[in-house]
């Protein structure tokens, strides 16, 4: 492991319990389901997305030094969102071609045993359930083996997000649910396309109860 992603490691490791308690002032905060989370090995964390906060919630709850995809479209455009970014060593994603080194990153970074993180719904949305999600997260469990987790989170659509853009304290409620594994789907006709409708069945039970608020 390179040198400068131990001392990051070892910098968040010290930091996320008081970043955790500052979370929870700044935010009426509840989360559950964290032992769905693997102590170690690689995983994805799969979450529906609203809001520039739902990265860095879904890693400091999740105990983990979580990468993720983001679309190269976010880069650029401040110097805060570039700065966090930068941190969490985010891989840069092509939304609109083929994103081949994207994903040739993101298979060695979970075969290396590290945890990944990205946005089915492939960009922050103002409503849960409008358009299909896309399979990319089914398919790097399918190609890595590492197991899929379902998360889902409600109430950042208040908060930094394309329906509110300003930064505003808010009840936001963060479940992660039980691993989607690969092996569960080798019979199917259609593996990768089963796990994503399961992951979206996963999230919808928690959200289609809560959209009006």
């Amino acid at each position: 492991m390179p040198r400068r992603s131990v001392v990051r490691r070892a910098m968040d490791a010290v930091a996320r319990p008081p970043v955790r308690a500052l979370s929870k002032l700044l935010l009426d905060l509840s989360v559950s389901g964290t032992d769905h989370v693997p102590a170690e090995g690689g995983f994805i964390l799969a979450s529906n997305h609203f809001s520039h906060l739902d990265p860095p919630l879904l890693q400091l709850y999740s105990g983990h030094d979580v990468r993720f995809l983001a679309v190269d479209e976010l880069f650029g455009k401040s110097m805060f969102l570039d700065a966090a970014l930068k941190h969490g060593a985010s891989i840069p994603l092509d939304r609109d071609g083929y994103p081949v080194a994207a994903m040739r990153e993101a298979i060695e970074h979970l075969e290396g045993g590290n945890s990944l993180g990205l946005f089915p719904e492939g960009r922050r949305v103002e409503r849960w359930g409008v358009g299909d999600p896309k399979r990319g997260a089914a398919w790097l469990s399918w190609m890595t083996g590492a197991p899929l987790i379902p998360v889902a989170i409600h109430g950042t659509q208040h908060t930094l997000s394309p329906a509110d853009r300003g930064l505003h304290r808010t009840a936001v409620r963060i479940w992660y649910e039980p691993p989607l594994w690969w092996h569960n789907y080798s019979d199917r006709l259609d593996p990768v396309g089963s796990m994503t409708a399961d992951w979206f069945d996963a999230v919808d039970r928690r959200l289609s109860d809560w959209m009006e608020t």
